[in-house]
């Protein structure tokens, strides 16, 4: 059986659906891991305050890497390892046109989000209102942020928009609906934003260069189309059964959905059959 030391895991609709607990199974099998010396890292798009929840949940490693690759972080000791902070007169300029469009726009720093709509959760996330976007960037380096809107028109051309706009910036996940280009009534859209040159496969290769795991002793786990760059910086990469066609074309191999416990399936067969 080959060695692994890492797993990299999306969470939403990978290590569990959307908005959902993770399985006791699950549960077992990443307490199993731990006790064998492997370390499972959550990968996700999402804030840092929500993966550290969903790892701690999950009974995961120390380590999360979040806001799709832009922060990797030890949440035991609250140790930043690496971030790629957006720089405040972008924010400002983003945050601007947001308000003058009616669009909802969040902002992602270390264990904090921010959100300029009161009382609105996004995918039942919390996050603190503001109002004065000068005291937020006074007080925090903000790493991500997601803007948001129902209207499609508008947010399909938001991409080429914001790349003359805002060349150092990029849009590095958004709706499905927007990639696939299929307009649902009454949805809201959204679109992740971070500096240039990020995404989930810069936090694998910080953090593996940081605890000095050679990529080929590394596995990483998704379903999305923000999960492809995964499959090039591991040896061996996995998708889940409802994942993209395209990230299933690309991996190693193929496991179970996430609402059959993929994850833990393939994980308990890659690593823990010769326990």
């Amino acid at each position: 059986m080959k060695k692994y030391e890492i797993v990299f895991v999306d969470i939403d609709d990978t290590l569990n659906p959307s908005n959902e607990k993770t399985s006791e199974y699950t549960k077992d099998v990443m307490r199993r891991l731990k006790e064998i010396g492997i370390k499972v890292v959550v990968n996700t798009g999402r804030s840092a305050k929500y993966a550290i929840e969903k790892s701690l949940e999950a009974g995961l490693s120390e380590y999360i890497i979040s806001s799709n690759g832009a922060e990797v972080y030890n949440y035991h000791e609250r140790q930043e390892i690496f971030s790629k902070p957006i720089d405040n007169e972008n924010i400002k300029s983003i945050y601007d046109y947001c308000v003058t469009h009616n669009m909802t726009i969040i902002l992602n720093s270390l264990e904090k989000r921010y959100i300029n709509i009161k009382d609105y959760k996004y995918n039942n996330e919390p996050a603190i209102y503001f109002d004065n976007i000068d005291e937020i960037l006074a007080n925090n380096k903000i790493n991500q942020l997601v803007v948001l809107s129902c209207n499609y028109d508008r947010m399909l051309v938001l991409p080429n928009l914001f790349k003359e706009k805002f060349p150092k910036l990029k849009v590095i996940h958004s709706s499905v609906g927007l990639i696939e280009e299929k307009r649902v009534k009454d949805k809201e859209y959204y679109h992740d934003l971070v500096l240039e040159n990020t995404a989930k496969s810069t936090g694998i290769v910080e953090l593996l260069e940081y605890l000095d795991i050679d990529s080929e002793n590394a596995i990483a786990i998704g379903n999305g189309y923000d999960d492809i760059c995964m499959t090039d910086v591991v040896g061996t990469s996995v998708a889940v059964d409802n994942a993209t066609h395209i990230l299933k074309e690309l991996v190693t191999y193929i496991t179970d959905s996430a609402a059959n416990d993929g994850v833990a399936k393939i994980l308990e067969k890659l690593c823990l059959n010769d326990e």
